[in-house]
């Protein structure tokens, strides 16, 4: 694993990161949150007081455009594999940084933060358009007790420069007693935010990190709080001033739609960051925003790996909560069994997560990096008045959905676009390619004139 400064100059190497000089007209989270809407690179606004700030370090392109990296090619590069990884590779990689992957040895050694004494102000988080105090995103809560330090996601805002609100999960509030320190990690490497974020979904923030399989691959040290990676670029040292604070934000992270939450006021202790720090933040609640996608992610790996080892067999090839339905629809490719198959996997998912009240069954051989070729399978094979099915009106209300939003019962929906194991193999068309349609001559004349025409359009874009 890599540490974050490390993972934002692979991405420039990459080409996948663009620097923004110019920003201060312009609120920083607006800049983001367009950068995101037009599947852009991820973005460094480089400053010269303050940390430098990288936007999209964990989001992706938008599914409903073709682009040749995927949503989560970025992160694959950060929990250290290729970025053409395949999508299975992550989410095994995900689920292997929880309790289920177990300590082994680090497998690098980190930089730790030198400069001490820093004012919390002094860092220049970025406000949001419609804040009141800069915020803080993306950061990692450590806290520690007589079982090791724990691990969860925490945001909040700078109200002064020795006071900050946060919004921690309840689960790990209940650990601190009064006056007891929590320390907020920024800058982590990404296998350590997507260790947070696990927990927090899997909710299992009980857990020592030191039992987790993050453990063996990030190498950790103490702190007035707790374990964080050696490799931070910033770390607040706080003590829990008030449980029952006004948080004065309607700013919700993603997980948050997971698991409880709760507020708490924190006066901060100490700052210790890096020469020349250099954090990710999230423009939070806007599409595609780095918080949703380490949400959809880390919930789809762990849906995954107790979907497999339910039945004793892994008839899942893969599942997905895409961050363009803001977690609020679960896409799975499955073999499918039997007949009614489709049913009890849907019924399995919508007992693992509140999140979606909409599963869609697709076949084992749907690509998920095709999102295309996912939804059209859905108007293919899908019969509406065969293959949607809707439960009775009396489902828990789902948390994503935004028009369920009064708490109220309602129905869930499940559909099936796989093709009936029943059917003989001669019922289904085969699919039919550009490669087995057309002359070896004729795909050569069409190719060249696609060449010719993404040519003339780049000339005239320039």
């Amino acid at each position: 694993m890599i540490p974050f400064a490390q993972y934002v100059r692979g991405l420039d190497r990459d080409g996948d990161l663009v620097s923004v000089d110019e920003h201060d007209d312009v609120p920083i989270d607006v800049i983001a949150a367009e950068g995101l809407r037009a599947s852009g690179p991820a973005l460094q606004f480089a400053r010269d007081g303050g940390v430098d700030l990288v936007s999209g370090a964990f989001s992706g392109p938008d599914q409903m455009q073709r682009r040749d990296a995927q949503p989560w090619s970025r992160l694959s590069l950060g929990v250290g594999l290729d970025p053409d990884a395949s999508f299975v590779d992550l989410l095994e990689t995900i689920v292997g940084l929880g309790p289920l992957g177990g300590p082994r040895e680090p497998t690098y050694t980190g930089q730790a933060a030198s400069q001490t004494d820093a004012d919390v102000q002094d860092l220049q988080f970025p406000r949001g358009a419609d804040e009141t105090w800069p915020g803080l995103t993306l950061g990692v809560a450590s806290v520690s007790t007589s079982d090791g330090s724990h691990w969860a996601p925490i945001h909040g805002s700078v109200v002064s420069g020795d006071k900050l609100r946060v919004r921690v999960p309840t689960a790990l509030a209940s650990l601190l007693g009064d006056d007891e320190t929590i320390s907020i990690a920024l800058g982590v490497p990404p296998a350590a935010i997507t260790a947070a974020y696990l927990l927090a979904v899997t909710e299992q923030v009980d857990t020592p990190v030191q039992s987790c399989g993050v453990a063996g691959d990030v190498p950790l040290v103490p702190t007035n709080g707790g374990l964080v990676p050696s490799a931070t670029e910033v770390v607040v040292e706080t003590t829990v001033a008030d449980r029952q604070p006004d948080f004065r934000s309607d700013r919700r992270e993603a997980w948050e739609h997971v698991v409880d939450s709760t507020a708490l006021a924190l006066s901060v202790e100490r700052v210790v960051a890096t020469d020349d720090p250099i954090v990710p933040f999230s423009p939070v609640g806007r599409p595609l925003a780095g918080d949703l996608q380490l949400t959809g992610l880390t919930t789809a790996a762990t849906l995954f790996h107790r979907v497999n080892n339910y039945w004793g067999i892994s008839p899942v090839e893969w599942v997905l909560l895409p961050a363009e339905t803001e977690l609020g629809i679960c896409f799975v490719a499955s073999d499918v069994l039997y007949a009614g198959f489709e049913w009890q996997l849907a019924n399995i998912l919508f007992s693992f997560s509140s999140l979606f009240d909409t599963v869609v069954v697709v076949d084992e051989d749907v690509p998920p990096h095709d999102f295309g070729r996912v939804l059209g399978d859905i108007w293919v094979k899908a019969h509406p008045a065969r293959d949607w099915t809707f439960s009775e009106p009396d489902a828990p209300a789902a948390k994503r959905p935004r028009y369920r939003q009064d708490g109220e019962t309602g129905s869930r929906l499940y559909v099936n676009a796989a093709w009936d194991p029943r059917w003989e193999d001669t019922y289904i068309a085969p699919r039919v390619t550009f490669e087995e349609s057309f002359p070896r001559a004729i795909r050569d004349v069409a190719r060249a004139m696609w060449t010719d025409r993404v040519g003339q359009q780049r000339g005239n874009e320039q």
